[in-house]
């Protein structure tokens, strides 16, 4: 069972496997890999709802956890927030707070984790 809590101190507006309490602020979500202990809120009816009304907030993680994601009907309501990013390649990501405008720009660069199909640190 993961213990983390989601939240890097160097990167607070991002939250990675956790999608619950105080990752609900969070502008963006990585999933490192389709495991329920990493999928914390994933689901929950707070996040459903932040998504509904974001044009801005993505989900990002490896091509096969974006299709064992979808694979699941409890996630489809991700289909449209998900960007599946590619191995080993430096990736542009902004991140935006809705209600400022205030733009936030990282450069992600996801890495083979092999710990499962599609795990990625």
């Amino acid at each position: 069972m993961s213990s983390f809590a989601g939240r890097m101190k160097e990167y607070p507006n991002m939250s990675l496997d956790r999608f619950d309490r105080e990752n609900l602020h969070a502008r963006a979500y990585f999933l490192s890999h389709c495991h329920k202990d990493h999928m914390k809120g994933l689901k929950g009816p707070l996040l459903k709802r932040k998504l509904k009304f974001s044009l801005t907030v993505k989900l990002y993680c490896s091509f096969v956890t974006k299709e064992l994601l979808l694979s699941n009907p409890k996630y489809a309501f991700w289909e449209d927030h998900i960007v599946a990013l590619e191995l080993e390649s430096p990736t542009l990501i902004t991140l935006i707070d809705e209600a400022s405008g205030e733009r936030e720009e990282l450069v992600v660069t996801l890495l083979p984790a092999g710990h499962c199909p599609g795990s990625v640190m």
